[in-house]
């Protein structure tokens, strides 16, 4: 995955700073989610078998900022659910962001392209946009159609803006590896910054 300069100095910085003080363990990346509840309901997926009065909480920015200077890593992801549900997320990227964390909020593009106001390019923030294959096969991962083309969309009006977009690709079993090939190559056309794989 492609990673901003700043980003890399900053995280081998407090790499070396570890290792002068003698840790052999310390946190690279926290994983904060501030909620479970999705827009979609991907079969691949179990957060949204939660209960209900699960789905229905939100962590406060104040506990995501706790969290953070507790845990101390340089890099937050902000996965879900969908984060761009929750009523705060802006505040808490925000947050993040003026204490120098790089984070990698992670969305499935739905809400992407009208939330982009609430938000602004940084160097600390990046957009991960799950992809999980061309348009026939993700809307199939997603089971709803015309998501894959919302996501685009979005990661073109986000780029647009001067954001930073990756994007993330689950690949399942039986999944063709030209399948694949034929995203991560339309990616590289969309110029977005980074792409993964799980």
């Amino acid at each position: 995955m492609g990673i901003h300069l700043q980003q890399a100095l900053s995280v081998g910085q407090y790499l070396v700073t570890q290792r002068l003080k003698g840790r052999k363990k310390f946190p690279l990346v926290l994983m904060l989610e501030p909620l479970f509840r999705c827009n979609l309901a991907c079969s691949g997926c179990g957060k949204i078998q939660h209960p209900t009065e699960i789905l229905k909480q939100n962590l406060s920015p104040e506990d995501c900022f706790k969290a953070v200077e507790e845990c101390g890593a340089p890099v937050v992801s902000i996965p879900g659910g969908e984060p761009l549900l929750h009523p705060q997320i802006d505040e808490i990227v925000q947050g993040l962001v003026n204490r120098k964390k790089f984070v990698y909020l992670c969305t499935n593009g739905i809400l992407l392209e009208k939330s982009l106001h609430k938000f602004k390019p940084s160097p600390y923030l990046s957009f991960s946009v799950h992809l999980d294959g061309m348009r026939e096969l993700h809307d199939e991962c997603v089971d709803r159609k015309g998501v894959f083309d919302t996501a685009i969309s979005a990661i073109r009006a986000a780029k647009a803006k001067g954001f930073r977009v990756t994007t993330n690709t689950t690949v399942f079993d039986g999944t063709d590896p030209k399948e694949i090939q034929d995203l991560f190559d339309y990616l590289t056309e969309l110029e977005v910054d980074g792409k993964s794989m799980a």
